[in-house]
């Protein structure tokens, strides 16, 4: 900060009206595919990278490496540990890798670049290692709230976990104390498709975008999970990510976190380029202005498609009728102002009637069955709670998920044995050396252009 201070100054004294020259725009590495057929350097850098925009990381933490340090503000943790969220305590420095996808400017040994290089990194560690749902969901919870309360234009979640509720209440009303401070929340899916495809907290919850995972061939990944809360795709195959190590990365990193947090990055830009566009409207833009993948028309593994970072950004060009879907805010608007129907108003008052009626009889029936029926409800479910929260990790999930793991070389928090956070991104065995010369991929990734003719790809 006072770096940037000192530039200021320099300038006024140099020349009243002479403004600092831009900073050079950092070059993505050859490895990172998603770049061209987004059109990142062509079109979407000529009108923004992010400037003013913050965007809360909440996960493992953020290691201020050399390729993200700049972006960085003191952040938040909610472990216990007390730190200002630069502290990362993921194994494979998961929270280090989001932030740099999103924001990266290059450098280090990396040099990795996100797509919004201008944006800021609000880092919030919420997961030190394995702990319990419960758990889990106490911490998030504080979490989104932390994010919320210190400037978060966006909130990226590359982390999730399964319990009893589609989405905990203590997570659901976090999410929206941050949706009424007009944020956008974006959730990765989760790893587990090709698996028992659980739903997962808290991309299930109200008010959340859910993105799903896809490859350089637009096709949906192998392991992105099916449910109806997925709202949108983005790639999440084959990344380069950064590690905590300042001595090595991931080459081949897959799962939906990634996409996640690419689809953050995508609403910073979106930000932006319209700061007075509300959060609202932001995800209705990139829900509206997506190219449709897979089967025609919504599907539940990558919603309405792959986010276009283009269109999205430019209102005028690519309008999107107020009407167009939006889930995630319907969803939120059904929980928060629930409606009632004549018919089913009809029904609750007959209903209490009889009720009423059967009780004037003297039923007792009516009121010992169900506290009986009560009582084995709440032994099940204490059951249920005690199982989950010390059953063992699955096998794939105490590995790093480069998407969703919380696993971390800190001492396991909670009960023994309680699973690590799902994180979504599935992380190869680390190379002994950078790839400094990576390999060249070429996507067949519809290009982000120019509305085409009817019928072509790039207008499925």
């Amino acid at each position: 900060m006072a770096g940037l201070a000192a530039l200021g100054a320099l300038a006024v004294f140099q020349s009243p009206v002479q403004a600092l020259p831009r900073p050079a725009t950092p070059a993505p590495r050859s490895d990172e595919w998603w770049f061209p057929p987004w059109s990142i350097q062509t079109k979407v850098w000529p009108t923004t990278r992010g400037q003013g925009v913050t965007v809360a990381v909440v996960d493992s933490g953020v290691r201020p490496l050399p390729e993200i340090a700049r972006a960085l503000l003191p952040g938040g943790d909610t472990t216990g540990h007390g730190t200002d969220g630069h502290t990362d305590f993921s194994d494979d420095g998961h929270g280090t890798g989001m932030a740099i996808l999103i924001a990266g400017q290059g450098g280090g040994t990396t040099h990795l670049v996100g797509i919004a290089p201008e944006a800021r990194i609000l880092p919030v560690a919420v997961t030190d290692g394995p702990i319990s749902t419960i758990e889990f969901e106490m911490s998030l919870s504080r979490g989104i709230r932390f994010a919320a309360d210190h400037g978060a234009q966006v909130i990226n979640i590359s982390q999730g976990d399964n319990s009893l509720e589609a989405c905990p209440s203590q997570v659901r009303d976090a999410v929206a104390y941050a949706v009424e401070h007009d944020v956008v929340i974006v959730a990765a899916a989760g790893n587990d498709g090709d698996h028992d495809n659980p739903i997962m907290f808290p991309a299930s919850c109200p008010g959340v975008l859910s993105v799903g995972a896809t490859d350089d061939h637009s096709r949906p990944w192998k392991s992105t999970e099916s449910n109806e809360y997925v709202s949108v795709a983005a790639p999440g195959v084959d990344l380069p990510v950064a590690s905590k190590s300042e001595e090595y990365s991931y080459p081949h990193a897959s799962g939906t976190s990634g996409a996640a947090a690419l689809v953050s990055g995508a609403a910073a830009l979106v930000r932006a380029a319209n700061p007075a566009m509300p959060a609202r409207e932001v995800v209705r833009r990139l829900i509206g202005t997506t190219l449709d993948v897979d089967a025609p028309g919504r599907d539940d593994q990558t919603g309405y498609g792959i986010v276009r970072i283009n269109r999205a950004m430019h209102p005028d060009a690519y309008p999107v009728p107020p009407g167009s879907p939006n889930p995630p805010y319907e969803r939120f608007d059904q929980w928060k102002h629930p409606r009632t129907t004549p018919a089913e108003s009809v029904e609750r008052t007959s209903a209490a009637a009889v009720q009423a009626d059967r009780s004037e009889k003297g039923l007792s029936t009516s009121l010992t069955v169900p506290v009986l029926i009560l009582v084995i409800i709440v032994m099940f479910t204490l059951g249920i709670l005690v199982g989950r929260v010390t059953r063992p990790a699955r096998p794939g999930n105490r590995h790093p998920d480069f998407l969703g793991d919380r696993g971390g070389p800190g001492p396991a928090r909670g009960h023994p044995g309680a699973t690590p956070p799902r994180q979504g991104f599935t992380m190869p065995p680390a190379p002994d050396a950078p790839p400094h010369e990576p390999p060249r991929r070429e996507s067949t990734m519809p290009p982000d252009g120019p509305p085409q003719e009817p019928g072509t790809a790039s207008e499925r």
